[in-house]
């Protein structure tokens, strides 16, 4: 028997990281491997980039980052992707480990900092089902959602998170409902999970769970699916089948069977069968024996199954399986899986009257073995995949793909998934539906206060130079009547009189609506040219009301202070776009920025301003 070195399954997962047993042209960032090449060149710093978002899953044994680039409506980049290993025995709570996290998304991240992260809830933090409600209006949704889980699944508010999402409308009981996808966490896990990327200077965006991470996915358009189909995830400890239907989670279940089931079932099929075989040579041969195996070693030959992994080092020859043997021996755990989801889609369709599914997609953080796809995809009667969403011929993926292989790609599907996470079509566990509602109730009445206001000062600003047109036209006609007076006093002087006298109270009256409306015209015609990313934070006008002002300051004049928000590369264009839209105005003479300095607001770097205006 050949000298061979045992293996964990640990390391096992480490050498496949490290690529030990394929060469694949890697980018390394100080001696750490990274399997997925990065894109290099122009376009990560471009002012063209629309939004970059990082997607990070916290793995037990390392660290996956995808970063991809939104370039249009159903248009993506893969911009980078890496897996680091974590140190072994590093607890998340420690310094240590947060040192480690952000050494490596500085690393990844570069030197940006308005980058969307959002990361992904530890599966055993959170709970996730899909239920259905009585269709009610918008302003009851929440409570019915609320009052339907606690009664199903009591919790305590204080130490747990309720999230949802609206996946549609169904007819149950030819009464039509509303599903729900509803997501419950950990209170503590996700305030946890916010101190820890907040404190390293990496605040995130949003956090969710797998499934919804896979949402995501497929609702972003990176991957064309079928209407309905399922997804079939194989753990270490346990799987998961998710159903979907037009992009949404419709089910979510957990199926207690996984690599370690498998293993344990090789285990003990291959020890009978060499006590089978060691009884039978015996009789024949005393001295022939037959190669121990323990857990660690079934592990390894079940990770060799992946579609693309090479046995471990000596394992094949030291037990001298091949492939389709050992798939042969987990068969009857493959079959218990099989039935568990078998059980699950027809809980789906039967009792639950939903439309059959099309399709399955199978994928496993090692790999998956292509006649057990098969076998799947024949025992349930659907088409069968294996799911592969960053392979090389991908128009998203496939220059930071290249010459990669499945068994690297596949634990990176989730972090993909967190990646093309957003507010709008994510369940986020930091910002809940109840957060997204007061945010758009608050928006619906910013808008309506802002156009109310903006109608109002443009009538204001239309009567005000009516009054300033009539008032023009008076000094003419009295300018003209000044002259014929003089021509012939003795005639006209009574008229005259009355006339100027006439004027003259008029010109009063204009000079006080001036007066009266000027501000309110100044703050509407402000209003109206403040474009989205500037936001003013005070207005301070001066009306001289006698000749004493110096010539340029005649008419009055204004100070306004603000802050430019948005892409920090063009916040000088911004404000002089601002500046010039102003200076064209009627109402504004002469333009002249004061101050303009770099801030920050609300954590985002903003430029602050001071610009004074003259009116006409």
């Amino acid at each position: 028997m050949p000298s061979t070195k045992d293996i964990s399954s640990t390391e096992r997962l480490l050498n496949l990281i490290r690529n030990k047993e394929r060469k694949v042209e890697e980018s390394n960032v100080d001696n750490v491997p990274t399997p997925l090449k990065s894109r290099t060149g122009k376009g990560l710093f471009s002012n063209k980039i629309r939004s970059i978002s990082v997607g990070i899953e916290i793995a037990p044994e390392e660290l996956r980052l995808v970063k991809v680039k939104h370039l249009a409506y159903g248009r993506w980049e893969l911009v980078d992707c890496r897996r680091v290993p974590i140190i072994p025995n590093m607890s998340r709570d420690t310094k240590e480990f947060s040192t480690f996290l952000r050494s490596q998304l500085e690393k990844f991240c570069g030197p940006r900092r308005d980058l969307d992260i959002w990361s992904l809830i530890p599966s055993d933090k959170v709970a996730l089902e899909n239920i259905r409600i009585p269709k009610v209006g918008k302003k009851q949704i929440s409570n019915a959602v609320y009052w339907t889980v606690k009664r199903s699944a009591p919790f305590d508010e204080k130490e747990t998170i309720l999230e949802f999402e609206i996946q549609g409308e169904v007819v149950e009981d030819n009464a039509t409902k509303l599903e729900v996808s509803v997501c419950t966490a950990s209170r503590q896990e996700v305030e946890e999970m916010e101190a820890l990327f907040g404190g390293i200077g990496f605040p995130l965006k949003g956090l969710t769970a797998t499934p919804f991470a896979l949402q995501s996915l497929f609702r972003s358009g990176w991957m064309h699916t079928p209407e309905r189909f399922a997804t079939l995830y194989i753990g270490d400890d346990s799987s998961r089948i998710d159903v979907f239907s037009k992009g949404n989670l419709v089910m979510t279940r957990a199926i207690r069977a996984g690599i370690s089931t498998m293993a344990e079932t090789l285990l003990e099929e291959y020890t009978t069968s060499s006590l089978l075989n060691h009884s039978w040579t015996n009789i024949e041969s005393p001295d022939n024996d037959t190669a121990p195996m323990d857990i660690e070693d079934a592990k390894d030959l079940v990770f060799s199954l992946g579609f693309d992994s090479p046995p471990p080092y000596g394992t094949a020859d030291r037990f001298g399986l091949r492939k389709d043997e050992i798939f042969e021996m987990l068969s009857p755990s493959v079959e218990r899986m099989v039935r568990q989801v078998e059980r699950t889609i027809e809980h789906y369709t039967v009792i639950l009257g939903n439309e059959g599914i099309e399709s399955i997609y199978l994928f496993s953080d090692g790999g998956v073995y292509r006649p057990f796809v098969e076998y799947v995809g024949s025992q349930l009667r659907l088409e069968s995949f294996i799911m592969d969403p960053i392979r090389p011929d991908n128009a998203f993926a496939g220059v930071v793909a290249a010459n990669t292989s499945i068994s690297q790609r596949a634990p990176l599907i989730s972090a993909l998934g967190i990646a093309l996470s957003n507010m709008s079509r994510t369940p986020n566990l930091i910002f809940t539906y109840n957060n997204k509602e007061k945010l758009i109730n608050i928006k619906r009445v910013n808008r309506v206060i802002l156009s109310s206001f903006a109608t109002a000062a443009l009538i204001m600003t239309v009567i005000l130079f009516l009054l300033m047109n009539v008032v023009e036209k008076k000094d003419g006609a009295l300018a003209k009547l000044e002259i014929k007076l003089k021509q012939d006093t003795q005639t006209i002087e009574d008229a005259s009189r009355t006339m100027v006298s006439e004027i003259g109270a008029n010109r009063i009256i204009m000079t006080g609506f001036k007066e009266r409306y000027w501000g309110l015209a100044v703050v509407g015609e402000l209003s109206r040219l403040t474009p989205e990313g500037v936001s003013l934070l005070s207005v301070k006008a001066s009306i001289p009301k006698d000749n004493t002002a110096v010539k340029e300051e005649k008419n009055g004049s204004a100070t306004i202070s603000g802050i430019v928000t948005g892409s920090a590369d063009s916040f000088e264009s911004m404000l002089a776009r601002y500046v010039i839209a102003i200076k064209d105005s009627p109402i504004f003479n002469r333009v002249v920025i004061e101050r303009n300095s770099r801030g920050a607001f609300q954590d985002k770097e903003t430029l602050n301003f001071s610009i004074k205006v003259y009116f006409s």
